[in-house]
């Protein structure tokens, strides 16, 4: 009985799992998330922001998810969300963190487990 070159080809990749490499998802880049953050910002999409933020977060104090909801209005005040449709996210040189610089605020976001997440603001001194 002959079998078919396809099936021969999957018995030796079952049989030796070696021969396959495990496939990885792509580390998401910060070009992909750095569009869909401002976009969230400028939409003042509350939900997806808090689902691209890693908590606690830091903003004077460390706060949770609702506390962020709640703070929302403050941390993206129309100054800030005018601010984030031109700014340039400056990367850090040593970690593959970035940097947003607003008026007097600095926006931090940092790679974690192959994402990106915002962290925190501070004030810029």
């Amino acid at each position: 009985m002959k079998f078919p070159f396809t099936i021969a080809l999957m018995l030796l990749v079952l049989i030796n799992p070696g021969f396959s490499a495990e496939v990885k998802p792509d580390a998401q880049s910060f070009a992909t998330y750095w569009t869909q953050f401002k976009a969230a910002v400028a939409s003042k999409d509350k939900e997806a922001i808090a689902g691209m933020t890693k908590f606690p977060f830091n903003y004077g104090k460390k706060m949770t998810r609702a506390d962020f909801i709640k703070q929302f209005d403050v941390i993206f005040n129309a100054k800030v969300r005018k601010c984030f449709q031109n700014a340039k996210p400056m990367k850090d040189t040593d970690r593959e963190n970035y940097t947003v610089f607003c008026g007097e605020d600095i926006f931090t976001f940092a790679k974690e487990n192959g994402e990106y997440r915002f962290t925190d603001v501070d004030e810029n001194d």
